[in-house]
């Protein structure tokens, strides 16, 4: 199935007997997966799952739906002004190894958009932060894709939406585009 068939079913457009089955089966998977997000964030809410701060501003980028939200132009953008306010600033991002290097396509458009901030690609954020301030001397972390993220402690969230569909069809994954 194709992103394009999948956002059709999910978006309740297709009134088939086979799309509304197929559209509650996907509604019953989203429940573990719904109550896993409100478990995690409840547990860092309450302090059992712990924050680590960072020593410099950690900036954050991200969505709360799937898919392209326009996150990449705005982290190029931010890092550029910052740099223009002559801040060093690393881009955080998880990324991705490919089949051609190291790097994946994000980051190293990423990288190539912003020639003068560093991109630290590593799962682990809180050891990609520690990483960019000892080693690169960044004063700014922004953090591409990290709303989800809650282990990094964040001193500002920039949310993106679509704005076609800003909140992902009323419903979390796999039912929805919803992340939480």
């Amino acid at each position: 199935m194709n992103q394009n068939t999948f956002r059709q079913l999910i978006c309740r457009n297709d009134t088939r007997t086979k799309a509304k089955a197929l559209r509650f089966l996907l509604r019953l998977a989203a429940v573990p997966y719904a109550v896993g997000v409100w478990l995690r964030n409840r547990l860092y809410d309450w302090g059992v799952l712990k924050t680590v701060a960072a020593s410099v501003p950690v900036i954050s980028v991200g969505n709360i739906t799937a898919g392209g939200t326009g996150k990449t132009p705005l982290v190029i953008g931010l890092c550029r002004y910052l740099e223009g306010k002559g801040l060093h600033c690393a881009i955080l991002t998880r990324g991705y190894k490919s089949e051609r290097g190291p790097l994946s396509d994000e980051p190293a458009l990423l990288a190539r958009a912003c020639a003068q901030t560093t991109v630290v690609v590593d799962s682990d954020r809180v050891a990609g932060a520690r990483k960019a301030v000892s080693q690169y001397d960044a004063e700014v972390l922004v953090l591409d894709d990290g709303f989800q993220h809650r282990r990094l402690r964040r001193d500002l969230n920039i949310v993106t939406l679509d704005a076609t569909c800003p909140f992902g069809y009323g419903r979390v994954l796999p039912a929805g585009l919803l992340r939480e």
